[in-house]
């Protein structure tokens, strides 16, 4: 099945709704895996704790949207500046808690604290990417990787990198198709111990590929 026509823009905060209700559909068995809440909760928690800046100097998110409607989301960081002010906004624990549960709270917050990485400098690193059910198998997470890519080499950055399970083989074919090769790979204890996922590959994507692409074209 082709991909009807779609835009990829900039995500703005009337998005962050519908890039939540999108997350938690695609990365449903991980947020299960920390709370125990129903699918709606555990939206109204990440609507909640996960506040995007859409003026951060040190990621970008981007939504793909068909008819107005987001199917996709692709979230992209790196190394801030030296001079770059902090950007995270301060959560206030009492009402979460007092919401949701103390332990859900704990195990939501250390479990997305495993999940985080460090770009290093000259690095663009893809903090998540996600198409909606009833858009998979169309070619748009191929065009959001292909979007990160530009990205990637028009922003000056020499690298594009993931991080991506070893039980998820077809998301890592794709990867390879899009030339993107396994940096590293390791046992991560932590991710083991939340997500029940050992093994976790690094994937990078030289921004050299693309220039070598095109002067053979």
């Amino acid at each position: 099945m082709s991909a009807k026509s779609f835009d990829i823009v900039a995500y703005q905060k009337q998005d962050h709704e519908a890039v939540c209700s999108l997350l938690v559909e695609s990365f449903k068995a991980k947020f299960q895996s920390l709370v125990t809440l129903e699918d709606q909760a555990i939206q109204q928690l990440l609507m909640q704790v996960w506040v995007q800046n859409p003026y951060s100097t040190s990621m970008k998110q981007f939504v793909a949207k068909e008819n107005e409607e987001v199917i996709g989301v692709l979230s992209l960081k790196w190394k801030p500046s030296s001079s770059s002010l902090p950007e995270t906004t301060p959560i206030s624990l009492a009402p979460l808690i007092k919401q949701f549960g103390c332990f859900n709270i704990f195990k939501f917050l250390t479990g997305m604290h495993a999940l985080e990485y460090p770009p290093a400098a000259d690095e663009c690193y893809i903090d998540h990417l996600a198409i909606r059910s009833s858009h998979r198998n169309q070619g748009i997470g191929r065009r959001l990787l292909a979007f990160a890519q530009q990205f990637t080499v028009e922003s000056g950055f020499h690298t594009l990198t993931l991080h991506v399970a070893h039980k998820n083989q077809g998301a890592i074919r794709l990867y390879h198709k899009l030339a993107f090769e396994v940096e590293q790979s390791k046992y991560n204890g932590l991710r083991h111990f939340w997500f029940k996922e050992p093994v976790w590959h690094l994937m990078s994507w030289k921004g050299t590929k693309l220039q070598s692409r095109r002067e053979h074209h």
